[in-house]
């Protein structure tokens, strides 16, 4: 698979798709009216996607207060998405997408070596706050990433790999 390497200074790549809690999300659009804290996670029954979930809810109210908007990309089909949305109160938009469509736009393929090696420490931190592994819903060796685009459209952090919160808050 050939993937767009992003990266700081870059333009982002647009988007209008159907979220599964917030009608449809058109990036273009909704960069214009505050910066974008945009989140790639894998799919819901993961549990070490569990775990970033619960910090980026943790710091979800902070991220807001700094004028930024959530959107939350998943591989999850709408069944389970809708289930954790209830559950954990997730008001940022959820959005549906494959490993072929946004995760490809924005250059994330395989899970990146230093992703890699975190998984066994961040598995055991997983599994003793209690998260558990559900369905298999998406492609195992996706890998995760963020990006912080400002509001020309500018991408102003980019990272594969796990959730960094304190990264994204740094550029914030």
């Amino acid at each position: 698979m050939s993937e767009n390497e992003i990266k700081v200074g870059d333009k982002a790549p647009g988007f209008k798709l159907e979220s599964f809690n917030a009608g449809i999300i058109d990036l273009h659009q909704l960069v214009k009216e505050k910066k974008i804290v945009l989140i790639f996670s894998r799919y819901f029954g993961c549990p070490l996607c569990q775990l970033d979930l619960k910090i980026l809810l943790d710091h979800s109210e902070a991220l807001e207060k700094k004028g930024v908007r959530i959107i939350y990309i998943t591989q999850s089909e709408e069944k389970i998405a809708k289930e954790f949305i209830e559950q954990k109160g997730i008001t940022f938009p959820v959005i549906p997408s494959s490993k072929d469509e946004l995760y490809k736009n924005f250059g994330l393929g395989l899970m990146t070596p230093e992703a890699m090696k975190q998984v066994k420490s961040k598995f055991k931190t997983a599994t003793d706050a209690g998260f558990v592994h559900g369905e298999y819903e998406g492609w195992e060796k996706q890998g995760p990433g963020q990006f912080v685009i400002d509001t020309d459209g500018t991408i102003i952090h980019a990272k594969k790999g796990w959730l960094d919160v304190d990264a994204i808050i740094e550029v914030l």
